[in-house]
């Protein structure tokens, strides 16, 4: 309310200074031309009492002037200067300013003089002088600052009232507001709304008040089931780390049991180990004179056995071979992890792939085999792992051979973190449904039809893991082989290591 009586009292005080000013600068004007008319007259009517030196008639003609009773003085000089004339209000003081050659009008000395040439047939004949005051400005002032003071006090008094109906519009609405504010506040019901009493901003205002506690409430809602639920969390957390410990308490008890279980494995793995070395070993020996002595048993009764006989004693004698080349391979595949507490040494795989060629010397003469072989890494091992794992895939190439002569191409290369090695081969194939069990020991896909221990592949198989490697076979049948294999590459960084040391 403050506010609006204080705008509207500074905009009356202005206006009213405004037309004021306004009224004073132009009435100035119009005095001036008013003045410079009326002195117009006077000279017009005192040329002929100049011409005729009457005085008299001059003195007549000024006294007209009283009517204006804002003119103090009025005076006319004859052409050499003299007073010929004089005007003079009552109770005015009688000082006639001195004529000047040129016509003038100005303000000084608080009040307006005329200097008016007096011309007659063209020739100046003397010379009218007229002094008038202010007060006319004055009293104008004084009228219109009445006026506008008049109009400020009943313009006040009209916004005083105005102001009063409109501090009711506003203020009772924000007055509502508050107090719904209040009540949320102290109460945190956010379900209280607040009354909308118009249509204008503040209804606007309101509106979006009861949105905002809307959003509030249904937040409020949403963060009191979000709490309810996150103490059934908590609560469903502690019961579950009470389970947790006791099932931890049960694992811990099954590891230690696990571990001694892993411990007496081990051992027995060790021992088995141990034992098929030996036994494969130690075998050789009652196997080789089983069949020394049957040979020496048909030398000797040459003529005597029957063709039965014979029969038996060669079939002992198959019987006894196939039993070194399974007590050869026994004795491969126990090696394999009987060598892992000495110092690796540098294995060159180009080495390891010409002496299993020369171990297969006489397979690869007969079959015509062709071998191709890439440059391969020299990688830390055991060269006595590595000559079974390409013996046994090369000579699986050439046993399972199809109707052309063997080819067989070992092609390396790396592949995320590994040496991967292939050898591929023409020959016969292997169905899909068998490619995981062919690595199996003692596991043949073809019978007595081929002959074979069944457990070269087992064999390759192992030394690849034994390296932290892995093995597979890609084939199909009638389209031949690719079986590959890869070794961590770590072993080719450690020996170059090993080089520039």
């Amino acid at each position: 309310m403050l506010t609006v009586m204080a705008t509207a009292a500074g905009a009356m005080i202005l206006a009213g200074i405004g037309i004021i000013f306004a009224d004073f600068v132009l009435f100035q004007g119009y005095l001036r031309n008013d003045l410079s008319a009326l002195s117009h007259i006077i000279a017009d009517n005192t040329t002929g009492a100049l011409s005729f030196d009457d005085p008299t008639s001059a003195n007549e003609t000024l006294a007209s002037l009283q009517v204006r009773v804002h003119v103090v003085t009025a005076c006319v000089y004859q052409p050499d200067g003299a007073l010929f004339a004089k005007y003079t209000r009552t109770g005015a003081a009688a000082i006639c300013p001195a004529p000047r050659s040129a016509e003038d009008i100005r303000f000084e000395d608080g009040a307006l003089t005329v200097f008016r040439p007096i011309i007659h047939l063209g020739e100046r004949v003397g010379t009218l002088v007229l002094v008038y005051d202010l007060g006319e400005i004055y009293e104008r002032v004084q009228l219109y600052g009445a006026t506008v003071a008049a109009v400020f006090v009943f313009a006040i008094l009209a916004a005083f009232l105005l102001s009063s109906r409109l501090r009711s519009l506003i203020a009772t609405p924000i007055v509502e507001l508050a107090g719904v504010t209040a009540r949320v506040s102290a109460s945190r019901d956010y379900s209280v709304r607040a009354q909308r009493l118009s249509g204008d901003e503040l209804g606007l205002l309101v509106d979006a008040f009861n949105e905002m506690l809307s959003s509030i409430q249904t937040r409020d809602r949403e963060l009191r089931q979000a709490l309810l639920a996150r103490e059934q969390a908590l609560s469903d957390a502690r019961k579950a780390h009470d389970s947790l410990e006791a099932t931890l308490e049960s694992v811990a008890q099954l590891n230690a049991e696990l571990r001694t279980s892993n411990e007496s494995l081990a051992r027995s793995n060790e021992d088995l180990e141990r034992f098929a070395f030996i036994a494969s070993h130690d075998l050789q020996e009652p196997l080789r004179m089983i069949t020394v002595y049957s040979q020496l048993l048909v030398l000797r009764c040459s003529g005597v056995i029957d063709k039965q006989t014979s029969m038996f004693v060669e079939n002992i004698e198959n019987g006894t071979r196939r039993m070194r080349e399974l007590l050869a391979d026994l004795l491969a595949f126990a090696e394999i992890g009987a060598r892992f507490d000495q110092p690796a040494q540098p294995v060159d795989l180009n080495r390891v792939v010409e002496q299993a060629r020369e171990n297969l010397s006489v397979a690869i003469a007969e079959s015509g085999a062709a071998i191709e072989a890439a440059r391969l890494p020299v990688i830390l091992g055991f060269e006595s792992h590595f000559v079974p794992l390409f013996q046994n895939l090369i000579g699986n190439a050439i046993k399972y051979r199809s109707d052309q002569p063997p080819r067989i191409d070992i092609a390396t290369g790396h592949v995320e973190g590994y040496i991967q090695i292939c050898v591929a081969d023409n020959g016969m194939g292997i169905a899909p449904e068998y490619h995981s069990k062919i690595f199996v020991a003692f596991k043949r896909l073809h019978g007595q039809k081929i002959p074979g221990t069944g457990i070269g592949l087992a064999i390759c198989q192992r030394v690849v893991e034994r390296y932290g490697g892995r093995i597979w076979v890609e084939s199909e049948l009638g389209q031949g082989s690719n079986f590959i294999f890869t070794l961590p590459a770590g072993l080719i960084a450690a020996q170059a290591s090993k080089k520039d040391n």
